[in-house]
């Protein structure tokens, strides 16, 4: 009987639960999910890990990015007995990976740490360019919009997002979780430089398409097409169908997820 124990800990011992830290361009990238027929962030970060170690790993992202959605710093745990330095997990794989993905760090984690279970918030960037002309340095990573936007209507409307609220009307018919209340602590509107605004959202967790839905509903505050107090509606009746417009994927970026 401990013979057993003595070799299932000498496994566990082994084992290191390594955390990996991407940057992505998701431009050319059909999400994080590995498809078949597509290209994914997670198919390719684990073509390169096996071509590294040798090894097949699975990988546990904190955020499962949609189409074109981009990320500054993405989480991302596995799994792997391996005697492997940890630069070798930076500039081996990124030796390895495309142009447009890289990793940014590596550490070793506890073995019960899990890049997407162990998260408690994250934090969201929606840029849009507005103005009349498209610029070209913005077309991979801004939702361009041809007219001004009234930043102080913007503001306003933000003010009413954060707390728990039922969030049915700012997520997709194609959202799965079993329930549509969230807790969002800030959601502040930026103007990064002239015709760049930066619409930031913090919280608990997200909806799929909650935090694009947001920002193509406070782009309709500020084109005058809605009132601030439209955000109260919303919230009270939770009708998809009366909300904003789901904004481009091209806009948004994951841009910190905490941890305890």
């Amino acid at each position: 009987m401990s013979g057993t124990w003595n070799a299932r800990s000498d496994i566990r011992d082994a084992m290191r639960n390594l955390r990996l830290i991407l940057q992505f361009d998701g431009t050319d990238f059909s999400g994080w999910q590995y498809q078949d027929n597509a290209r994914s962030v997670q198919g390719d970060l684990a073509k390169a890990l096996k071509t590294l170690t040798g090894e097949h790993v699975i990988l546990h992202s904190s955020s499962r990015t949609d189409s074109g959605v981009h990320a500054m710093a993405m989480p991302v745990s596995f799994r792997l007995d391996t005697t492997l330095p940890l630069k070798a997990f930076v500039l081996g794989l990124n030796s390895k990976l495309p142009h447009d993905l890289r990793v940014l760090s590596a550490v070793d984690m506890d073995l019960d740490f899990n890049a997407r279970f162990s998260a408690i918030g994250k934090t969201y960037v929606y840029r849009v360019q507005c103005g009349r002309v498209a610029l070209p340095m913005e077309r991979r990573t801004a939702w361009h919009v041809p007219v001004p936007l009234r930043l102080d209507l913007m503001r306003e409307a933000a003010l009413l997002l954060p707390g728990e609220h039922d969030f049915s009307a700012f997520r997709s018919s194609q959202c799965s979780a079993a329930s549509p209340v969230r807790t969002l602590r800030s959601v502040t509107v930026v103007e990064e430089r002239p015709g760049i605004i930066a619409i930031e959202v913090e919280g608990g967790g997200f909806l799929r398409n909650m935090v694009r839905i947001i920002a193509g509903t406070l782009v309709d505050v500020g084109r005058c097409n809605h009132p601030p107090s439209w955000i109260t509606e919303l919230l009270k009746h939770g009708d998809r169908q009366q909300g904003g417009m789901t904004a481009p994927g091209k806009g948004l970026f994951l841009k910190e997820v905490q941890y305890p």
